[in-house]
């Protein structure tokens, strides 16, 4: 038997070439894209839109299935344009039937971007026409000249990236500031780009100053300002502790530009990282008029990075510095050194009361028989004994005179930043020395004596720094002290904050028997704690009998003073 072929035609979709019948309207949607908000962009953006709904419109084989739209968006990224993501998801569900565009710039600028979508697109039927370069998706040699021209497009991408991050270094490098005073409270810009004091808004700034400076920690500041229906920025009463942190930090407070402190490392994702260590940045002092005293803030900064320090380790001055209660994370047994945790006694009932007990105690009776004691008692005992040391005016005085001048000759701050810059400066100039050992002129002993004086010089810089370290924790001890002593007295003696900031350790000697240690080193409570055999042989400075009129309590009390020899 004779072998024949038969010829079958593909089944026309939309029309029917012999008859020139129409069978199924195209489904034909349109994309249109600006990356600015310039006008003559604008323009564009607007005639793209009248331009491809009028020519849809008028084709009788063509039904509109849309119009999609990006305005003021970069091509680079696909994902950050919704109008595009809509219609690729309009066109996956079988809504669209061909794509009109531009050209392949308006597109996308993203080669991977451009040649992953077609071929997702490809695989649902789903045809694309790029006006410019005259060619669609269907043509065989798309993926070619794709290839090349959605390439000439990304490196377009890349140049003016370049030439936009140049343009923004130069006006870095002349002190002009690149920024929305919109939301930015305490400062409005002028019609020259300058900032300038918006005078209700900075009265906000130096209530945030001054109540942290007085020891009120990021949280509650945040329900203060809310409690006081103080507004932010935006103009509404919404606060959140790193709100109130980044107003700690921001140098424009003071009078200061730090530009340049995110840069964006790639052009295609557009991610933006703070600058730590990618690009030049720039610090103008005295750039605007300042809100914040230089002192003042300075005294800030050291106070949040001596927090940070005390708080980023696991340890006993960590829980006595987060610890809520008055008391909590202060008191120590004397016999086993153990902790006295809070315990509430007859839970559930109106009998119920808040107790101190020894962890050891507590969990093991037998190996310590330290007795338990009330936790308000010792609260209104602690506070009477505080009182009783400097309910006189000469007294308040002659304490606050001598932290206020100590305060007053240190300041760390400053000096540990331009330190650590040196130590940073230090560590290049030893990387750049070794990296250099092939291509230099020295000898081996030039080498290794130059190495040795940055190795020295580098770890002179490191002690230099940890000491400097301590140092700033004391002073945040201190200046604990010195505000909330202040806030005591202006109280009529009511303020709490005063017990921990008053003393470094409370050691409990028996029943109802308390040896309060005033620590005039500004040591850590960790410090203090390995000292606790010399804290119970220090030679007693006050004692006295504190009775408690609520529970008609005695309590025994001494008073001791640390001072490391």
């Amino acid at each position: 038997m004779k072998q024949t072929v038969e010829i079958i035609q593909p089944k026309p979709k939309y029309k029917d070439i012999f008859t020139n019948q129409v069978i199924r309207k195209k489904r034909v949607a349109a994309y249109a894209r600006v990356s600015t908000d310039e006008t003559d962009q604008l323009n564009s953006y607007q005639a793209q839109i009248e331009e491809f709904t009028r020519r849809i419109n008028a084709n009788l084989e063509w039904e509109f299935a849309g119009m999609f739209c990006d305005e003021g968006i970069t091509g680079t990224n696909m994902l950050k344009r919704p109008g595009f993501m809509k219609m690729i998801d309009a066109a996956k569900s079988g809504h669209i039937d061909l794509i009109l565009t531009k050209s392949i710039s308006r597109f996308s600028r993203n080669t991977v971007d451009i040649l992953t979508t077609i071929k997702e697109l490809r695989s649902v039927g789903v045809e694309i026409f790029f006006e410019k370069e005259n060619i669609t998706s269907v043509d065989p040699k798309i993926d070619f000249v794709l290839t090349i021209m959605s390439s000439m497009a990304q490196e377009e991408s890349r140049s003016i990236s370049e030439n936009t991050k140049w343009g923004i270094q130069k006006r870095f490098q002349q002190g002009k500031l690149i920024m929305c005073t919109r939301n930015f409270l305490g400062y409005d810009m002028n019609e020259l780009g300058d900032l300038i004091i918006n005078p209700e808004q900075a009265d906000t700034v130096r209530y945030i100053f001054k109540c942290y400076i007085n020891g009120m920690s990021t949280s509650k500041l945040t329900n203060h300002l809310k409690e006081m229906q103080i507004k932010n920025g935006r103009g509404v009463v919404n606060w959140f502790p790193d709100t109130i942190k980044e107003i700690l930090i921001n140098e424009k407070y003071v009078g200061d530009l730090l530009l340049q402190k995110t840069v964006t490392v790639d052009y295609l994702s557009h991610e933006s990282k703070i600058n730590d260590g990618y690009a030049t940045k720039y610090y103008i002092k005295n750039a605007h008029e300042a809100i914040i005293d230089r002192e003042v803030y300075d005294i800030v900064q050291t106070m949040m990075h001596a927090r940070h320090l005390i708080v980023s380790v696991d340890s006993k001055e960590r829980f006595k510095h987060l610890a809520q209660k008055p008391m909590k994370g202060l008191v120590y047994c004397s016999q086993c050194k153990r902790m006295f945790n809070s315990k509430m006694h007859n839970s559930g009932t109106t009998f119920k009361k808040s107790m101190l007990k020894c962890h050891t105690s507590r969990n093991n009776p037998m190996e310590c028989d330290n007795h338990s004691i009330h936790e308000p008692l010792l609260e209104r005992a602690t506070l009477h004994v505080v009182e009783t040391m400097t309910k006189t005016k000469d007294m308040q005085d002659s304490i606050l005179f001598y932290m206020e001048q100590t305060l007053k000759k240190n300041n760390s701050h400053e000096q540990l930043q331009n330190l650590k810059l040196d130590r940073v400066d230090l560590g290049n100039k030893l990387k750049a020395h070794v990296n250099n050992r092939i291509h230099s002129s020295l000898s081996d002993s030039d080498y290794k004596k130059e190495y040795r004086r940055l190795e020295i010089e580098y770890n002179s810089i490191t002690k230099h720094i940890e000491a400097l370290t301590q140092d700033i924790t004391k002073e945040h001890l201190m200046r604990r002290r010195f505000y909330a002593l202040k806030s005591f007295i202006d109280t009529n003696y009511q303020d709490t904050s005063i017990i921990k900031s008053f003393f470094g350790i409370v050691l409990m000697m028996g029943q109802n028997h308390v040896r309060y240690v005033i620590d005039d080193t500004f040591i850590t409570i960790d410090e203090l704690h390995e000292q606790m055999n010399t804290l119970k042989e220090l030679p007693i400075l006050m004692k006295g009998t504190y009775y408690d009129l609520d529970t008609r309590e005695n309590i025994y009390y001494e008073v001791v003073i640390y001072e490391r020899n």
